[in-house]
């Protein structure tokens, strides 16, 4: 298990506090996504979750041509980190790792972006269906970045709200070498200023 990912699950089974905010898959918010950020030396992990409602505007079968195409837009779309997040450009980072994934009952489509080697796989599954009638749809992104100044990492802006209208905050938990904390980013505040 990588070292990131092992502080990242450390940090969040260890706060109470997070233990009550935890969302199931099957209960998530619409309008609300999560987002776990782990900063370890000069690596920069995030996990991002949100439910299909806030990036495509529903959660139903994708079926139809527009349906399926307004899918594949939403995970080209979180493939670039850009669409997402923004690091400041003090702390010199790029982006090694991409993967996105929509998660909707027993389909899974993904999609990931290896920036070291520039490989693209999709893994459609079977069938190709985005979600099953009545289950809950969920976009999953992961991204890894090098950064070469990570103490430059103060306050990461959030342009995903601007990149998507139907979500209204993101839930978010962190833990860098000053320690672990737990922040609502919205709208109005688009940014996380980490301590």
């Amino acid at each position: 298990m990588k070292p990131t990912r092992l502080a990242l699950m450390v940090a969040l089974t260890a706060t109470p506090l997070w233990a009550q905010e935890t969302r199931e898959l099957d209960a998530h918010v619409h309008g609300v996504s999560t987002l776990d950020l782990a900063v370890e030396s000069t690596i920069v992990e995030m996990n991002l979750m949100s439910p299909g409602m806030d990036l495509v505007g529903f959660e139903y079968a994708a079926k139809t041509d527009a349906d399926k195409d307004k899918v594949e837009a939403a995970i080209r779309a979180i493939l670039l980190p850009e669409n997402v997040i923004s690091l400041p450009q003090a702390a010199d980072c790029r982006v090694t790792e991409v993967l996105a994934h929509l998660h909707a009952g027993d389909n899974d489509h993904d999609h990931d972006h290896d920036e070291a080697t520039d490989a693209h796989s999709h893994d459609e599954g079977e069938g190709h269906d985005h979600t099953e009638a009545g289950a809950h749809s969920e976009f999953h992104a992961r991204y890894i970045f090098a950064c070469s100044h990570p103490e430059k990492l103060t306050t990461l802006g959030f342009p995903f709200f601007e990149r998507f209208e139907n979500a209204q905050e993101i839930e978010a938990r962190y833990i860098t070498a000053h320690g672990a904390g737990a922040a609502e980013i919205d709208r109005s505040t688009a940014e996380l200023t980490l301590d």
